[in-house]
């Protein structure tokens, strides 16, 4: 029985699947080296070199007026008042 006719059940039903799972195939690829030969090349940084001074503007040429007075205090200006401090004493 079974070898002329349809294939028979083994008697366990899961011998089968554990007997599928026994062997694994062989895979499909290889495995390379755990790790590389040799590192791999640092970057290339190229120095920057402006072909101008940066702080040499365009808005700052023939602008020649002292702007000092604009931005320094007024001899007129009143100063802030006095913190009022609060002192008491206990006896």
């Amino acid at each position: 029985p079974g070898e002329d006719g349809p294939p028979i059940m083994p008697e366990d039903p899961y011998a089968y699947v554990v007997a599928a799972f026994q062997a694994l195939p062989e895979p499909d690829y290889v495995f390379g080296p755990e790790e590389p030969e040799q590192a791999p090349p640092s970057p290339v940084y190229i120095p920057y070199d402006p072909e101008e001074d940066p702080a040499d503007y365009p808005t700052d040429h023939g602008d020649n007026d002292d702007e000092e007075e604009e931005h320094s205090a007024s001899t007129d200006s009143i100063p802030p008042p006095p913190a009022l401090r609060v002192t008491a004493r206990i006896s």
